[in-house]
């Protein structure tokens, strides 16, 4: 597989889109792939039972 080296590709979706699942079929391809940064702060804001959440605050959570 050719693998595209001087381009970004972004991937947006909504909760539940396959964006996570498809991240993970591309990394074990061998795609370079950054985690989804929304994931990572709910769960953080999960383990603290902070305020952030994109559906309490979603200004708070941007």
């Amino acid at each position: 597989m050719n693998h595209i080296s001087d381009q970004f590709i972004i991937l947006t979706g909504g909760p539940g889109a396959g964006k996570t699942s498809l991240l993970e079929n591309l990394k074990k391809e061998g795609f370079q792939c950054s985690d989804e940064a929304g994931r990572g702060i709910i769960q953080s804001q999960n383990l603290i039972n902070g305020p952030f959440h994109p559906w309490l605050d979603p200004s708070g959570f941007a």
